[in-house]
């Protein structure tokens, strides 16, 4: 008589098995990096900011680079097939102030000549409860070499607070994006 004891041994193999096959990893290579500043990213928010609305910070048109960062690493403009972004950081320019009252970050990216044409490149919703300085974002999945490879990009930060903001802070955003290959 059969209990079934074996059964669940045999579908976690199978199911490890599967993990392992189906993984790939990404065999793409970096050309170069795109790290953000410069040109610093600055903003300041305000105190006394409520909880009720999304409070958006704009900075546009700031200078990608992408042409300079380019020459410098000796690849040419076909040999870049997706920019991607890598990492983020959010944090007050003296790192001093606790930022535990935001609730929701998302950064995107868009044609300062045509504000429409948009995409999130790091985001966290929502940010951890714990007294911090600094906030580490997720990056985006998305390839936005049509923003990046422009001389001029527009960048907009929004933010959503879980209390009201408690005084005037000076805030920077750094962050880095990759240049890839096929």
């Amino acid at each position: 008589m059969n209990t079934g004891k074996g059964f669940g041994w045999q579908w976690l193999f199978l199911i490890a098995l599967l993990g392992v096959v189906s993984c790939k990893k990404d065999r793409r290579d970096i050309l170069f990096p795109l790290g953000y500043p410069p040109p610093p990213v600055q903003f300041d928010i305000l105190p006394g900011l409520n909880t009720f609305d999304t409070h958006i910070y704009t900075l546009s048109p700031v200078p990608t680079g992408f042409s300079e960062r380019l020459t410098a690493s000796g690849f040419s403009r076909s040999d870049v097939k997706s920019i991607e972004p890598f990492r983020a950081f959010l944090t007050t320019t003296f790192g001093d102030v606790n930022l535990d009252f935001i609730h929701r970050i998302s950064v995107q990216v868009y044609d300062p000549f045509n504000p429409g044409d948009r995409i999130e490149i790091f985001y966290l919703d929502p940010v951890p409860f714990r007294s911090k300085t600094g906030i580490q974002l997720f990056p985006g999945i998305a390839n936005v070499m049509d923003w990046f490879s422009e001389d001029f990009m527009g960048i907009e930060i929004r933010l959503d607070f879980r209390n009201v903001s408690p005084t005037l802070m000076q805030m920077r955003l750094e962050f880095d994006m990759r240049a890839y290959s096929e």
